[in-house]
């Protein structure tokens, strides 16, 4: 079976899902995801998928948010070092002149390297 795509689903009011349950119901058990809005509003919406379809989601460990945010904690580890930590530290007590040199030093170093 396909996974479902968010643009996929049907969508009802919670009346009509109640008016329609059984056909809903098998065309959820047919792969179309059925969302479900109550009181007309999406942000209290229900969806009925088949299982197998939700495990997919639920399984897809390996999905861009998951990568962005193993990056985004390896990074925050990176900075919780001892080294890290008095390196900002010391930013505070850095002089105009020494931030300007760093900065200039920074730039001369990266037009050597071609970026």
């Amino acid at each position: 079976m396909n996974e479902p795509q968010f643009h996929d689903f049907q969508d009802v009011s919670a009346t009509e899902f109640k008016q329609r349950f059984g056909k809903l119901l098998e065309s959820a058990a047919h792969g179309q995801p059925v969302r479900i809005i109550r009181h007309g509003r999406r942000d209290e919406s229900l969806v009925l998928v088949r299982e197998d379809a939700l495990a997919a989601l639920t399984d897809a460990g390996h999905s861009p948010l998951e990568a962005l945010r193993a990056e985004f904690d390896a990074l925050v580890a990176h900075m919780q070092t001892p080294k890290a930590r008095k390196a900002a530290a010391s930013l505070g007590d850095a002089t105009v002149e020494e931030l300007g040199q760093a900065a200039l030093d920074g730039f001369k170093r990266s037009k050597r390297s071609g970026d």
